[in-house]
């Protein structure tokens, strides 16, 4: 071993002589050496390898919390998106057809019985059928109207007002009413050839429309 070695060992506080002979088995080692599977190790090399152990310990257990939290965020995000949803479900409006066991007739449009083109879709039903609201509304009209018959009229939230006909009876008359509600029921009055539900759709109360088409895209086919 050179001087210069010795040197260096020396300020390390390393006693040199101990160190070789605990490496050869004649003595045990000295304070600051350490043996570790057969070959010297100085005190400051294990520290250092304790605290890269330690320091990588941390850094999982930090990141598995991370991964813990940014799951739990994930989740919450998930059940929040979701309530959002239901809740935007919920102000939708809700649609249904206004007969539930019927035939189709006479459609929008088709000309032969009457003055002019006709201006509804017919649900052929017996008499005393449940004719049921299409949507929430209010009752703006009641009554007997001409070759209609026994009419209904409810204006919905969005504007849309929707027309029942030739009613044998009313159910109810005024007011607020739900979508599915019973609000009369199948007759022939008016101008008929027989029992059936004359149903027309119009927009902001103006010219009708056909009725099937804006069921169909309002989610209601019949």
């Amino acid at each position: 071993m050179t001087a210069a070695t010795l040197a260096v060992f020396t300020v390390s506080g390393i006693n040199v002589p101990g160190a070789i002979g605990a490496a050869h088995g004649r003595s045990a080692p000295q304070a600051g050496v350490t043996v570790v599977n057969g070959k010297l190790q100085l005190a400051s090399a294990v520290a250092a390898t304790r605290l890269r152990t330690t320091l990588a310990q941390q850094q999982e257990s930090r990141a598995s919390r991370l991964r813990t939290v940014r799951a739990s965020a994930v989740v919450q995000l998930q059940k929040s998106a979701e309530a959002a949803r239901k809740a935007a479900e919920a102000l939708l409006p809700v649609w249904v057809l206004p007969v539930e066991h019927y035939q189709l007739t006479a459609g929008f449009g088709d000309v032969g019985l009457w003055s002019r083109a006709h201006t509804g879709q017919d649900f052929a039903a017996p008499v005393g059928t449940p004719i049921r609201a299409i949507g929430d509304g209010k009752i703006i009209f009641a009554g007997y109207e001409g070759s209609y018959g026994n009419k209904i009229a409810i204006e919905h939230p969005d504007g849309t007002v929707s027309w029942y006909a030739h009613m044998s009876s009313f159910e109810v008359t005024s007011g607020p009413v739900k979508a599915g509600q019973v609000i009369g029921r199948i007759g022939a009055t008016g101008n008929v050839t027989g029992p059936h539900l004359h149903f027309e759709i119009r927009p902001h109360n103006g010219d009708p429309v056909p009725p099937l088409t804006w069921l169909r895209e309002h989610g209601i086919r019949a």
